[in-house]
Order: C-alpha cells, then structure tokens, then sequence
C-alpha cells in the first residue's frame, strides 16, 4: 500500500472519528425538540403520520443522558433494534468466521431476515400512527 493511501486513510479516519464526537456531543447536549439545528422529519410535515424513524433524534438524545424510559416512549423501535445492529457491527468484524458464526450471521441478517426486518419496520409504522 502506497503511503499516500495509508495517509489518506488515516486522515478520513480521524474525520469521521471527529465527526462522530461531534454528533455524539450535539445530541447529548441538545434535545431536537427545542432546536431548530435539528431537521424535522418531511413524511410528517407532509402527512402529519409519523414515519418509522419519528422521534429518532430525540431517542438519541435521551440514550445518551440516561433516560431509557423517553427513549422508548419516542421510538421503541430504535431502542429495540440497537442490540441488534451492534451484534451486525461483531459479527462483521470477527476475523475468523467459524462455520457457527457463518449460519448465526445468515439466520440475523440473510435473505429471509431481511424480510422479516421489513415486515417489523412496516407494522411499527402502522401500529405508532394507529395509537
């Protein structure tokens, strides 16, 4: 590898590394919900139905001061799911793939979990704009 690419590398890591920072402390520090920083979601402006990613920022917002119980209450669906693409982010990291570990990934996340994914994202979105 060529030592302009490693650079390059290195320097794209340290932005997103900031960039993530920065995020992490934006969210922390301000709720979405008094900040027009933060963009409003366009299917509810449009609609006035929440879309399934509705209340995310503010999800955000409360897991990281602690506050698991607004969490929920703005988008359980992103609270559930965050156990689920942590063990996405393992399982891909692994570097040595045991023929266990290959059929454990295909059973979270192959063709039919996928599917099953879309069905959970569709009947959250109908059941939130239901209640």
């Amino acid at each position: 590898m060529h030592r302009r690419t490693k650079y390059l590398k290195f320097i794209v890591g340290i932005a997103i590394v900031l960039s993530i920072a920065l995020l992490v402390w934006l969210y922390k520090t301000y709720n979405p919900v008094g900040h027009a920083l933060f963009p409003k979601c366009p299917f509810k402006l449009l609609t006035g139905f929440e879309c399934p990613g509705c209340g995310s920022q503010r999800t955000i917002h409360y897991l990281l001061n602690g506050q698991i119980g607004n969490a929920i209450a703005a988008n359980a669906l992103l609270v559930l799911s965050i156990p689920y693409l942590l063990i996405a982010i393992l399982l891909y990291y692994i570097p040595k793939r045991t023929p266990w570990l290959l059929r454990l990934r295909n059973l979270l996340y192959g063709e039919r979990a996928i599917w099953v994914v879309l069905v959970v994202i569709l009947l959250f979105w109908i059941g939130r704009n239901l209640v």
